[in-house]
């Protein structure tokens, strides 16, 4: 049987940014809310008995303090995948979406309708989110033990993931929600070099 790596995507719980309404990428690296730091929590609480061999996060604070429940119980030290970051906001780092929409600007309506064709201004497209992504953690299972490995990160990062493995057009973006605290797996099967979506709701044991 080939070997082929698992990994659960997760998005970091509630951050002092998403309760302000905030995007937050550079200037900003806000920690969890009360909120979030209960649903930290509850990952753990879901996670506790599963089979996890590895631990990886954002560089980002929120993504850290997302996964030090789990890292604690499990007496894992997460590694830091930079690629695993927010997508860079370029010019809108660390206003309120409420401002940039009131501001009605034509490069915040055409993001709005295609993140892909019209990212931020400086900023990244959603599909090169995803493809970074995938690339950090390829390179990083691919020198590890076959093994569940948790990773936390962003709604965007998470987002363009799938777009890249579906081959999704980018305003595909739109219609994709993830919550604080949301899940996905995903499976990177190396002789075909491809990333695969595992459809396995959380509340069942994983399978590997």
């Amino acid at each position: 049987m080939a070997v082929v790596y698992d990994v659960l995507l997760v998005r970091h719980g509630e951050s002092e940014a998403n309760k302000a309404g905030r995007l937050a990428y550079r200037t900003w690296d806000p920690p969890l809310t009360e909120l979030g730091q209960s649903q930290a929590v509850h990952l753990m609480q879901q996670l506790r008995d599963w089979p996890v061999k590895h631990l990886v996060t954002s560089p980002l604070l929120r993504a850290q303090m997302t996964l030090k429940p789990l890292a604690d119980h499990l007496g894992v030290v997460p590694t830091i995948l930079p690629g695993l970051a927010e997508v860079n906001l370029g010019q809108w780092d660390g206003q309120r979406l409420k401002d940039l929409e009131t501001a009605n600007s034509p490069s915040f309506r055409a993001w709005r309708q295609d993140p892909e064709k019209n990212p931020p201004p400086d900023g990244e497209s959603i599909m090169t989110v995803g493809q970074r992504v995938l690339a950090a953690l390829e390179t990083y299972v691919s020198t590890r033990e076959p093994g569940l490995t948790v990773a936390a990160t962003h709604a965007d990062c998470i987002k363009g993931a799938v777009l890249v493995i579906l081959k999704a057009a980018g305003p595909s973006a739109r219609s994709l929600w993830v919550p604080n605290g949301g899940q996905l797996f995903i499976r990177y099967n190396p002789p075909l070099k491809q990333w695969g979506i595992i459809f396995s709701p959380l509340q069942k044991p994983w399978i590997p």
